[in-house]
């Protein structure tokens, strides 16, 4: 009878941690990379809309890698298009690894998935569709190792990053 209340109990638990995670979540989506080559040529495009333009929002971008991508970090060039088709670039960088050569992120086998903050309390100044095409930009024409990328956009918490 006490594992079953303990069961239940930490079903409960769990539900309300999961459901407080995903509550202020806009857009979360990947894109596969093609036998984790990615080449400097090829785009990860992801459409969403903005319907509020008075709150704040986390965006983050993604990175799946496995233990053959050679380097410790990853460029990436982000245009963002807005409704009115204005554009706009940023690059950002991706630390992949520890100083020591270690991985980042959480790890399964031999992928591991990394999130890298891309813009934090940001305002979108209209709503309707918004665009984010991400491109590497390191030095190889392609780069191996690189699974998916995945573009995350949550409603912004005071205090937090």
């Amino acid at each position: 009878m006490k594992a079953k209340i303990l069961s239940l109990i930490t079903i409960i638990c769990a539900s309300l941690t999961m459901h407080s995670c995903v509550e202020g979540l806009v857009f979360d989506e990947f894109v596969s990379i093609t036998d984790a080559q990615w080449s400097t040529d090829s785009l990860a495009v992801f459409r969403t809309d903005i319907a509020d333009t008075i709150a704040s929002y986390d965006v983050s971008v993604v990175v799946r890698n496995d233990n053959n991508y050679a380097y410790a970090n990853l460029w990436l060039f982000i245009d963002v298009i807005d409704a009115l088709g204005n554009a706009r670039r940023d690059t950002i960088e991706c630390l992949l690894a520890e100083p020591d050569g270690a991985w980042r992120g959480s790890g399964w086998g031999s992928l591991y998935t990394v999130r890298c903050p891309y813009l934090s309390d940001v305002r979108f100044a209209t709503s309707g569709a918004h665009t984010f095409r991400l491109t590497q930009g390191m030095r190889d024409i392609s780069l191996s190792g690189i699974h998916d990328i995945g573009l995350v956009i949550e409603k912004h918490v005071d205090g937090q990053k």
